[in-house]
């Protein structure tokens, strides 16, 4: 019998997997939505997407974190869809250290939702950005107000005054409906 050579998605949950073997070897992952939802009752109602893992320190205690994990697996689940794989990680804080949110295919990055305008747009790609120099950004618009047109704009006038800014960033609108990934180099 010959043996298949692995697919895309299964590269990237190896990617994945030998991140969290080397950077949270101590941390217990989540993969089973059964198993999730029996944890406390902010879990009840979320549901894990396929190819996405969260970290047991990512379980929510209040309401507050619930909202903000919901977002967060929206876009896992949005990115999940494409073939990617998902890690929600511990977000762990130290000096000079800010937490990204996810391993996406091997790589840290900060997710980001946007409600509002494209000031709102702008603001939230540089706070993400913040996080560090090199930091990938996933940004979910849910504003009918942000067009792509005027997203690239914004990307542009952050990067523009931030020549040290890079990474990889992807933007979806319409709850990922549309979806582009773009390099930070493409608005140089």
């Amino acid at each position: 019998m010959i043996k298949q050579p692995p697919s895309e998605t299964e590269k990237y949950i190896a990617k994945n997997e030998a991140v969290i073997k080397q950077e949270f070897p101590k941390d217990n992952f989540i993969s089973d939505t059964a198993e999730f939802q029996t944890k406390n009752k902010y879990t009840k109602g979320l549901y894990l997407p396929e190819n996405v893992k969260v970290a047991e320190a990512r379980i929510p205690i209040n309401q507050i974190q619930r909202e903000v994990l919901r977002k967060e697996l929206r876009q896992s689940e949005i990115l999940s869809k494409l073939g990617n794989s998902i890690v929600l990680i511990p977000e762990r804080s130290g000096y000079k250290h800010r937490p990204k949110d996810a391993l996406v295919n091997g790589k840290l990055y900060e997710f980001r939702t946007v409600e509002g305008n494209p000031e709102t747009f702008q603001w939230e790609f540089r706070a993400a950005k913040w996080k560090g120099a090199d930091t990938n950004v996933y940004i979910n618009v849910l504003s009918k107000e942000v067009s792509k047109e005027e997203v690239r704009r914004r990307i542009w006038l952050v990067l523009r005054r931030h020549p040290e800014y890079t990474g990889e960033i992807i933007i979806s609108f319409d709850n990922g409906a549309k979806t582009y990934f773009w390099d930070s180099s493409l608005f140089r």
